[in-house]
């Protein structure tokens, strides 16, 4: 595949340039060398191309001269290097030195017109290490493989590492989506994967190719043990197996933040869709509950589409758990949140905190009531090291022995 760019090693020719039949070297384009250091690699294939070359040979065959075309003129535009050695088969290398070049690059290849092709793409940043002056070798080409291959058709998908570099810096109306950690294969380090998202894109599809997910959690570190609530922990998981909604009502400091982040935390397997909690306490605009769930989700403003519209979207089909709390101010406001999610989305999952309930939309409800003395005595009780037995309060030292009262004699008169 790509016989049209022989031996280049960059592709930066149109189709015009007369050049662009013959073999270029960098020193033909001012190009001295691949980037080093720390360096963005991009990395893609066609997904399913044997199939493809079997059931629709003449469309691929346009198809790829098409794609030799597009990869030329976006890597070009975008400032990135092609190593001497492009892949094998139908799949493609390219370095950037900054990582907003190679995810502006990845976008414009998943919205070119390239049909019956879908693209695979990789893109992770680290540093890497030079075979010769044309190629990479390395753990970094390698965990970007790895990655490309966790992707379907139409996919772009980003490590933990990129992401970071590249959040402030995404192309216009793009967006990043949390897809968790994930195990690559051959590798004994997992790798944190965000997919890239646009309107312009398919944006909805399986879970990863890969065998074993860690579902990801966005739910606040908790710093104390959690005791005294088992009963009630077990009711709602009871609940939440025939019913998407449960209210946890009480009065302020009964403890429903507390029982609803634990009972996310230990349900937060069944919920591939990642789940995450939502903080209304600082809101006071009812109508800005909706633009507090997006941003906890991560999503941006979306030029043309409204705020629950984006929401909607982005749930969509994903089998998720939000945990809506401190509702009691808003309880309007987070009625119609929650018709909209359940009418749209049909594996959303809702537990909700607040000190009244959020109905009629909500008639299952757990009240709390404080913890017993006792229950509280053992949530204050220190813990002992492994070993030491229980902790006992040291004695003071007993008083000395009194002297034996002595007897008077009585004189006799």
């Amino acid at each position: 595949m790509f016989a049209a760019f022989g031996h280049r090693m960059l592709a930066s020719m149109s189709g015009t340039d007369p050049r662009a039949e013959m073999p270029l070297n960098w020193s033909d384009l001012g190009v001295s060398e691949l980037p080093s250091g720390i360096v963005t690699l991009l990395l893609a294939d066609v997904a399913g191309s044997t199939r493809l070359w079997q059931t629709e040979p003449e469309e691929m065959t346009a198809a790829v001269a098409q794609l030799d075309r597009t990869v030329c003129e976006v890597i070009s535009a975008h400032h990135g290097v092609r190593p001497v050695e492009h892949g094998e088969g139908d799949s493609f290398v390219v370095a950037f030195t900054r990582a907003s070049d190679a995810v502006a690059c990845a976008l414009e290849f998943q919205r070119a017109p390239l049909a019956p092709i879908r693209l695979r793409i990789g893109v992770h940043t680290g540093e890497v290490q030079l075979r010769d002056e044309g190629n990479y070798i390395g753990p970094t080409i390698n965990r970007t493989a790895r990655l490309r291959d966790l992707a379907h058709g139409g996919q772009t998908v980003l490590s933990g590492t990129t992401e970071d570099l590249v959040l402030d810096r995404l192309p216009a109306d793009a967006w990043l989506t949390d897809l968790g950690s994930h195990q690559l294969r051959d590798l004994p380090r997992r790798e944190r994967v965000v997919q890239l998202c646009h309107p312009d894109l398919r944006n909805e599809f399986p879970p990863l190719r890969t065998r074993e997910t860690v579902v990801a959690q966005h739910l606040p570190v908790q710093f104390t043990s959690f005791v005294g609530r088992e009963a009630e922990m077990n009711d709602v998981r009871q609940i939440l197996a025939d019913n998407r909604l449960v209210t946890l009502t009480g009065a302020g400091g009964v403890g429903k933040t507390r029982l609803a982040v634990q009972l996310a935390a230990e349900i937060a397997g069944g919920f591939g869709g990642g789940t995450w909690l939502v903080d209304l306490a600082p809101i006071t605009d009812p109508d800005l509950v909706p633009v507090a769930v997006i941003r906890a989700l991560g999503l941006p403003d979306q030029q043309g589409s409204s705020t629950m519209d984006i929401l909607l979207r982005f749930v969509g089909d994903r089998r998720m758990l939000l945990v809506l709390d401190n509702c009691e101010h808003l309880l309007d406001a987070c009625a119609a949140l929650v018709v909209s999610l359940q009418g749209g989305c049909p594996a959303v999952t809702v537990v909700a905190t607040s000190r009244e309930p959020i109905s009629p939309v909500a008639p299952v409800i757990v009240a709390l009531t404080p913890l017993s003395s006792r229950a509280g005595a053992r949530r204050r009780r220190p813990r002992t090291r492994a070993g030491a037995g229980p902790r006992q309060r040291p004695r003071s030292p007993a008083p000395p022995p009194r002297p034996p009262a002595r007897r008077r004699r009585r004189r006799r008169g």
